[in-house]
């Protein structure tokens, strides 16, 4: 095997050539240019808030009320998109985004700032908010097949970390340029940022414009799809959640119930009990990383270090740009050791390193211990979102994911107010500390609910690359459900295989 398909197999870009569309890469570069825009209002969101005379705990509060405000808004357009159209509701959400961005660029006033956060979509920690990701997860299950599909989500979170970097880059450097250059004060180039997270948006709902039909889903039927499926993830129920997935009683089924009555698509036994355990497990760790989001983890460094913004943005665009090429390797980790092991293998050293942040004594120490934290932090989205695409229905998805993306920006909403709180107290070593044991607590409950019965769903491990099946890398599994090699590398028959 030559270095080059060597390359190519371990970052799975073979897999992502081959199975590509146009509809796929316009929700890469969609999320690119997303993230770009996250990055870069993350970056001086703190800072901004806090040159304005707030306290720690008023923006604190800030960041909570705008991720729960997002988390309404965006859970109530994700469980309609399947119904109202996923290409409208992400439409709907890069005008909120461009929204946001305006009034941010325009005014400093608390109260107006906290209502364009709450009702627009505005990223208070560079991740995620908004719609879009329930939707575009969906979207790429719906339009990749399964052998593809961890490879096609190591990519999208590659997209995500990307963008992410040139963000932060990028603003750090306007800040200096429009400083050294032009005589302005740093905080006189925050609305600048803003203003380019707005054109960001506007960017967005044009490219909106040029996905296919094929990337809606049709709710009139269950498609053959669903039944296949159904019979595949029957495995992955214990013997103990058949039980309680069918038992009427207890407080799990009241939970369930509760749950099944708010979303709009009806879950199988078998989804409803997954879903439970993994919205338990998301929001322990979604909490955690609330804690510590960039916006805030910029403001601890810039009071640590002392460093400028624009030495902040390019810290920090290193630090995801160190987890974009750690990405790149995550679906080729998962194919060895399975998603699972994966999942949890990739993002415990994430919290051992976070744990050793404040112990830096040096900022070139504090700076080694956020590179190695940031190499695992992300590690593990791809065969995460593989996970939740295989062990739910195609019919389920998006509903599903927009609950999930739920449950985690509520869970994550606590976090600012306890790290803004604990900051005023002057116990940031806290914050770490506390942020470190959740994470671990969230990986040990996914290796004690799903390792022992993920492995009888997951394809068989790799043990060779096959390079002459066309990017597929499990070949005895295609061959044995009757895909062969056409199906792993046209996109006509991918569109419409889950």
């Amino acid at each position: 095997m030559s270095f080059k398909e060597w390359l190519l197999h371990e970052t799975s870009l073979h897999s992502l050539l081959a199975s590509g569309t146009r509809d796929i890469y316009i929700i890469l570069l969609a999320r690119f240019l997303r993230m770009c825009a996250y990055g870069g209002a993350a970056l001086v969101l703190g800072i901004f808030l806090y040159t304005a005379g707030n306290k720690g705990t008023q923006i604190g509060l800030f960041m909570s009320m705008t991720l729960l405000g997002d988390a309404a808004i965006s859970y109530l357009l994700t469980i309609m998109a399947d119904r109202i159209g996923r290409r409208r509701v992400l439409m709907i959400g890069s005008l909120l985004m461009a929204f946001a961005g305006t009034v941010f660029a325009l005014t400093k006033n608390y109260y107006l700032l906290l209502l364009a956060a709450i009702v627009g979509v505005i990223s208070p920690g560079a991740h995620e908010v908004g719609p879009f990701r329930a939707v575009e997860e969906s979207t790429l299950a719906q339009l990749t097949t399964i052998e593809a599909r961890t490879d096609v989500y190591a990519w999208f979170a590659v997209a995500s970390t990307l963008g992410m970097s040139l963000g932060l880059c990028t603003a750090g450097w306007i800040t200096y340029a429009l400083h050294t250059y032009a005589g302005w004060e740093r905080k006189e180039a925050f609305p600048i940022i803003f203003a380019v997270y707005a054109v960001v948006g506007l960017i967005k709902a044009c490219l909106t414009l040029f996905l296919s039909d094929r990337c809606e889903q049709n709710y009139d039927r269950q498609t053959e799809e669903d039944i296949a499926e159904r019979a595949a993830s029957a495995p992955l129920m214990t013997e103990a959640d058949r039980r309680n997935s069918y038992t009427k009683s207890g407080q799990v089924q009241a939970t369930v119930r509760r749950l099944s009555e708010t979303v709009s698509t009806k879950l199988s036994p078998e989804s409803r009990v997954i879903l439970i355990k993994l919205c338990v497990l998301f929001a322990i760790n979604s909490f955690a990383s609330g804690m510590l989001p960039v916006t805030l983890m910029s403001w601890y460094v810039n009071w640590r270090a002392r460093w400028f913004v624009h030495h902040l943005g390019y810290a920090m665009a290193a630090v995801w740009l160190v987890a974009s090429i750690a990405n790149l390797f995550s679906a080729s980790v998962a194919r060895r050791i399975g998603l699972i092991r994966a999942m949890v293998f990739t993002h415990l050293p994430n919290a051992i390193f976070l744990a050793f942040i404040p112990l830096a004594t040096t900022w070139w120490w504090l700076l080694i211990l956020l590179l190695a934290s940031s190499a695992f932090g992300s590690m593990d989205q791809a065969p995460r979102s593989a996970f939740v695409a295989a062990v739910f229905l195609p019919s389920e998805r998006t509903v599903v994911m927009g609950t999930l993306n739920f449950v985690r920006t509520l869970a994550s909403a606590g976090g600012p107010i306890l790290t803004g709180y604990l900051h005023d107290q002057k116990k940031w070593g806290v914050v770490f500390v506390i942020s470190a044991v959740l994470k671990v607590a969230y990986d040990c409950g996914l290796l004690a609910m799903f390792l022992k019965t993920v492995r009888r769903h997951e394809p068989p491990l790799l043990e060779k690359p096959t390079f002459a099946n066309e990017g597929c890398y499990h070949y005895r599994s295609c061959q044995s459900m009757g895909r062969g090699r056409a199906t792993s590398r046209s996109p006509m028959s991918m569109s419409g295989s889950s």
